[in-house]
């Protein structure tokens, strides 16, 4: 792994590595080779039967894409995959059997007239959340790594940027140490209850919009909180949202501290300590179908077929994994009726 020594780091510099330990995230230009943005969203336009040219046929202000092109994580962002791996510690560390690859699932934000003149601030947004909603939660997991957010066009400010709340990552870390029996998908005590709206309404100042050129990729903690935003310039904003998965959960009691990933670092930063000794989770580690397929999967035959179509009429090709049929891919089964085993260790 590459340990502490910035000379063992090929693809974060220092300045990346330190911001990440102090902030929880960093911007990483260009992390996407551009051939494979081009290649993503090269058929947008078709996949949503919208015209670019005519925002009244933009009929829906959000929503998250099918999958339809993937490729391995290697080829598609040799700098942003080696920059991964230098944040967790290296790739030995991540599981290679489930969410493998990169793909075209993109969330689209088209969004509204009548944001055009609004100002909102950050923590007015609402839905501020940490990701997971297939898995329980708890201070070590490695089910939901990093938060990464890949720019698939440029994204301007007011244009639809994703918002991450960087005081907030400390409150979720300390609030799931005071919770080793776990939480569920939504992060809620059992009484249905979830703290992180109105904890970042009023207790959060530390905002970043996630704005830069197509190819650029945001790199965060796992347990970063973010928002989506309002595209107020109606400049149509296609981003993808990865899960990269740890093959252990992270070890916070590691008896060489050089072994130590950045992320672990910095999880125990937050906490204001070098370690965790005492700290164990003493519930059980669950996986779930998340609800939230079901929407983005209902538009996978639609897609599909306007794909078709345009094929057809053009003579080209159908650049989708589902041409010979629907597919399985990283680890999920398309009909969503099996979500991925947690190996045995």
């Amino acid at each position: 792994m590459p340990g502490l020594q910035d000379s063992n780091y090929k693809f974060i510099t220092p300045e990346q590595k330190q911001h990440f330990l102090e902030h929880g995230w960093f911007h990483l230009p260009q992390g996407v080779k551009k051939e494979n943005i081009d290649r993503f969203v090269g058929d947008v336009w078709i996949r949503t039967g919208y015209d670019p040219n005519d925002s009244n046929t933009w009929d829906e202000e959000w929503f998250r894409m099918p999958r339809q092109k993937e490729m391995l994580w290697k080829d598609f962002a040799p700098k942003g995959w080696g920059a991964i791996c230098e944040i967790l510690g290296g790739e030995e560390r991540i599981d290679n059997t489930i969410f493998d690859k990169a793909g075209d699932s993109l969330i689209a934000n088209f969004g509204k007239e009548e944001y055009r003149d609004k100002v909102i601030q950050p923590k007015d947004l609402g839905n501020w959340h940490v990701d997971g909603n297939w898995f329980t939660h708890f201070l070590d997991s490695g089910d939901q790594s990093l938060l990464i957010v890949i720019l698939f066009n440029d994204v301007a400010p007011r244009s639809g940027g994703t918002w991450i709340c960087e005081d907030g990552l400390t409150r979720v870390v300390r609030w799931l140490h005071d919770r080793p029996q776990g939480c569920p998908q939504k992060l809620r005590d059992p009484d249905g209850t979830t703290a992180f709206d109105p904890i970042i309404a009023g207790e959060c100042n530390k905002f970043v919009e996630c704005v830069g050129k197509a190819g650029d990729m945001f790199i965060c903690h796992g347990f970063m909180p973010h928002s989506a935003s309002k595209n107020h310039n109606r400049i149509p904003r296609f981003i993808t949202s990865p899960k990269i998965i740890l093959k252990e959960p992270m070890n916070l009691n590691r008896e060489n501290p050089d072994d130590y990933s950045l992320l672990e670092l910095k999880t125990l930063h937050d906490l204001n300590v070098d370690s965790l000794p005492e700290w164990k989770a003493v519930g059980e580690r669950q996986r779930f179908v998340p609800s939230n397929n079901v929407k983005k999967d209902g538009r996978l035959l639609v897609e599909l077929e306007r794909l078709k179509e345009h094929a057809r009429k053009t003579g080209g090709i159908i650049d989708s994994i589902h041409v010979e049929g629907v597919a399985e891919y990283n680890g999920w089964r398309e009909d969503r009726k099996q979500a991925p085993t947690i190996p045995a260790h």
